[in-house]
């Protein structure tokens, strides 16, 4: 059974990824609150504004459309060490999209609900993760869907390979 400060905690998550622009479904399966109180949430926070129904499902596509692969990355690693801290995967997101914040403003922002997948597909499986053998960096890993995630993004790097899982 949940304590009544964890409820208000993960509502006060949802309400934040909720003003950042996520979609309703994705908040619904980090967090577990229920559609109508989201849907609360999303007019309290957007007024007029309806909730986007359709959009990209996957990180491949955010990147084909736009996204950087680095920031992405940067998302999913922030994500990985967080969550080894014992945190629910809510708290680990909130932690890595707050550090995703801090350098993607202006023309360079990223999309909260491409961070999410970008760190669900990881998790899943979808898109392997790897490491650089040069500079040691974690990156998105995916030579078979396009070629910005075929070397490391930090140092250009070629030839990688995906670490084992990282679940």
């Amino acid at each position: 059974m949940l304590n009544e400060y964890t409820i208000h905690k993960t509502q006060s998550h949802a309400a934040s990824l909720i003003r950042d622009g996520m979609r309703i479904a994705l908040v619904h399966s980090i967090t577990g609150i229920s559609w109508r109180l989201l849907r609360e949430l999303w007019s309290a926070q957007h007024a007029d504004l309806m909730p986007p129904r359709k959009a990209r499902t996957d990180t491949i596509a955010y990147i084909k459309s736009g996204q950087s692969p680095m920031a992405l990355a940067t998302v999913v690693s922030v994500y990985l060490s967080t969550e080894k801290e014992h945190k629910s995967p809510v708290d680990a997101f909130m932690v890595a999209w707050e550090a995703a914040r801090l350098f993607s403003e202006g023309p360079t922002a990223i999309d909260i609900n491409a961070a999410w997948y970008a760190v669900r597909d990881v998790k899943t499986g979808l898109i392997s993760w790897g490491c650089c053998k040069n500079c040691k960096a974690g990156f998105l890993l995916d030579t078979k869907q396009t070629k910005k995630t075929d070397c490391c993004p930090y140092c250009g790097t070629q030839d990688q390979k995906p670490l084992e899982a990282a679940q």
